[in-house]
């Protein structure tokens, strides 16, 4: 049942992933984030279930970093 509940909670992140557009909008999902499990952890989750691009995981990935370094 674990697993089903973390695929669900992956799939509903993976909406809010695929509707961030730019590195703005990557900075305001990081402000809303809950703060329990790390963010790229959790994009990384999405992307190897399959639910995100490779390539909206790699942007998404490198922009959380961006946004932590300058912080």
């Amino acid at each position: 049942m674990g697993l089903l509940m973390d695929r669900l909670k992956a799939m509903s992140l993976a909406k809010e992933l695929k509707e961030l557009a730019c590195k703005g909008c990557t900075e305001g999902w990081l402000e809303k984030h809950d703060g329990l499990t790390d963010p790229i952890e959790d994009i990384n989750y999405c992307g190897l279930l399959g639910f995100i691009s490779h390539e909206r995981q790699v942007r998404l990935v490198n922009e959380v970093r961006e946004i932590k370094d300058e912080n």
